[in-house]
């Protein structure tokens, strides 16, 4: 009968923090999911192109002869069209397979460290989806086929039957340059091969740049969801705890706090928060209201970049950048708060502060007190402690003090977010992998066809006097040259794509701000010379195998 009327609190899901982590994890995999199939479906049409036009050129002759003796351009189109028809279905069909188990129990697995509610993922096969896939990539890679057909059967079968004429040289803007005086022969041949064959060129730049820009991709997801945590709570957050308070501080209750916590807080700042509906224009969002008489330095950091956003004055507020972005709120925009018990506030946005954790709005005390006639109640401190002191053992104490409703420790937070590492380790590790077998599928492919292509070269310079090593050395220096374009080209393109699917993360409460270290590009750079160099170690070996006499008289 003593007991006082106790207060209801109605929670969605969207309130319990398991739910809302789980529920950021999978829209980081959800949005990788749909940038990724484009490139792999850009591989399998630059491998497609590469081996039909490497087949129907070796077999030009074979087509040549075919049209003399009678047969129609369709009969012979149909060879080439069933051999990459059937490879293209068995391929989709094995890929489809392992992919809908490997990548997902891959990621699972990471995951699996955070989440025990389930000791094995349940894979589900979604038909139609698959059935999309294996059309679509089989249709291209049919259309791919008939365009490289198309281009040898359009020639008379005299034509076709003698070799094919070697692609003309031409004058580079390179040549008029006074560097070129200085250049090497064999540089200069070099460079001119480069810029000869025009769509291996761009081959091969797609490629190599692919790959770099999905190890860039790859590392910055890591950089910018990881380094979320330090960035927050470095240079954002500077309070070590949050303390809620069941009734108002008045003045002396605020006295009393400090004074029972003495020696476990060194300094304090009062005032209230609580949660609101924000709107602006047709759009409203659930933010954390802040309404503070003291401007917040050295408890909050307010920035944006490295310029210091400016406490509101009255009638204004500030709010955080994903808030702003979320709901398209620029400097200057009128926005509408709505509080609980169906107060509201208008203010003007005069600042946007940088801020990855909950959306904030912060206001002074003032602009309450001129449209509410009161000022809210004090129910909030953020609280500093001592720098030898243990923040766990501090919060103890606080816990202990009258009024105090909870205590929030931010290292807590932080700990929560950093833990996200180990299973975006297994998510970069794929997407690493998946740059690794990108780069040596079109680096393989495109290399050998241009050993292939060039045996008799090869044959002559070796019969010249070259050593194996400057004959690979003649070779592979055009493959280094695009590798570097390539790479240039896929660091732009990383970042570009990095900050594409960053954008595509959304959660209700985090906002991942675009971050990639210098370190990731280094390691896009590195791995990708890398994935190059053991090409060539491969390749190597094919060049120590050319039967130069064979390869001179393979005209005749």
């Amino acid at each position: 009968a003593d007991m006082t009327e106790p207060d209801t609190y109605l929670l969605d899901r969207n309130t319990n923090v398991a739910y809302v982590c789980y529920e950021s994890d999978a829209d980081i995999v959800e949005g990788i999911s749909r940038v990724f199939p484009l490139f792999f479906f850009l591989v399998a049409a630059l491998v497609c192109i590469t081996t039909m036009s490497k087949m129907v050129d070796e077999e030009r002759t074979q087509i040549g002869v075919m049209k003399a003796l009678g047969y129609g351009s369709g009969a012979i189109t149909a060879k080439y069209l069933a051999y990459s028809g059937s490879a293209s279905l068995l391929g989709c069909v094995l890929g489809v397979s392992a992919g809908s188990v490997i990548f997902p129990s891959a990621i699972w697995q990471g995951y699996s460290i955070m989440y025990n509610f389930a000791s094995r993922i349940q894979l589900t096969f979604q038909w139609p989806l698959c059935a999309v896939i294996v059309c679509s990539y089989t249709g291209c890679m049919l259309a791919v086929t008939w365009f490289c057909c198309r281009r040898e059967l359009a020639e008379v079968p005299a034509e076709l039957i003698r070799p094919k004429s070697p692609k003309a040289g031409k004058r580079l803007l390179l040549e008029r340059l006074p560097l070129w005086k200085h250049l090497s022969f064999l540089r200069k041949v070099s460079i001119r091969n480069v810029f000869r064959y025009r769509k291996r060129l761009v081959m091969m730049l797609l490629g190599v740049g692919g790959c770099a820009a999905l190890v860039v991709t790859g590392f910055g997801i890591r950089d910018s969801i990881a380094g979320m945590a330090d960035y927050q709570f470095r240079e954002v957050t500077l309070y070590d705890m949050s303390v809620t308070f069941a009734e108002n501080q008045e003045p002396e209750d605020q006295e009393a706090f400090l004074k029972g916590c003495a020696g476990t807080v060194q300094e304090a700042l009062f005032l209230h928060e609580s949660t609101a509906d924000l709107t602006a224009g047709t759009r409203t969002k659930s933010v954390h209201f802040l309404a503070s008489q003291e401007e917040l330095s050295g408890f909050v950091s307010l920035h944006r970049g490295k310029e210091p956003v400016a406490f509101p004055e009255k009638g204004q507020a500030v709010i955080s950048e994903g808030l702003a972005e979320v709901l398209d709120i620029q400097v200057g925009d009128s926005v509408l708060l709505h509080m609980p018990d169906m107060d509201t506030l208008s203010v003007t946005v005069s600042g946007i502060f940088d801020n990855n954790v909950y959306h904030y709005v912060l206001v002074s005390m003032d602009t309450v007190l001129e449209q509410w006639g009161a000022t809210p109640s004090v129910n909030t401190a953020y609280v500093n402690v001592p720098e030898n002191q243990a923040a766990q053992e501090s919060a103890t104490t606080v816990s202990r003090q009258a009024d105090v409703l909870s205590v929030m420790l931010c290292q807590d937070i932080a700990q929560r977010v950093s833990s996200m590492m180990t299973s975006l380790n297994y998510i970069v590790a794929l997407v690493v992998l998946s740059a690794a077998a990108l780069a040596f599928i079109v680096m393989y492919n495109l290399t050998n066809i241009n050993i292939t292509e060039r045996i008799r070269e090869i044959a002559t310079i070796k019969v010249l006097g070259f050593y194996p090593a400057e004959s690979a050395a003649y070779v592979f220096r055009e493959g280094m040259a695009l590798t570097a374009m390539g790479c240039a080209l896929g660091l732009a393109a990383g970042k570009l794509l990095h900050a594409f699917i960053i954008r595509q993360v959304r959660v209700d409460m985090v906002y991942f701000t675009p971050r990639i270290f210098w370190t990731s590009y280094l390691w896009a750079v590195v791995l990708t010379f890398l994935f190059a160099c053991i090409v060539d170690l491969f390749l190597y070996f094919k060049l120590e195998r050319i039967n130069m006499a064979e390869a001179l008289k393979s005209v005749e």
